[in-house]
């Protein structure tokens, strides 16, 4: 897929998702200490058999092995590199929301 075939980042990062994404990172490299995170994931996810809409965003990092695969893909907002991993049909849930963070709520969208 060339990069001009990904669908481009419709949505800002909070200062509050910025940090949690970073607490993440050091935990994620605590864990996987021989292949530490490199970059950034951001999607769409659901449990399967419920409506897809009452889904929830998801956060992680691929890790440094796959960093090749996914480079082409590394999109930048709000200052932070990370692939935008969703599908045309759950884009229009992002468009012009803010991605936020709660230590109550996790990782979520909200209006700007």
């Amino acid at each position: 897929m060339a990069s001009s075939d990904l669908l481009r980042v419709n949505f800002t990062l909070s200062p509050a998702a910025k940090h949690a994404a970073e607490a993440l990172r050091h935990e994620y490299d605590a864990r996987f200490p021989d292949d530490p995170a490199a970059v950034l994931s951001i999607s769409w996810g659901y449990v399967e058999g419920v409506d897809p809409y009452s889904g929830r965003v998801i956060v992680g990092y691929y890790p440094n092995s796959q960093l090749q695969d996914i480079a082409h893909g590394i999109q930048e907002v709000s200052g932070v590199k990370f692939i935008y991993f969703t599908v045309e049909k759950f884009h229009r849930l992002f468009e012009g929301k803010v991605l936020d963070f709660a230590d109550d709520r996790g990782f979520f969208l909200r209006e700007p």
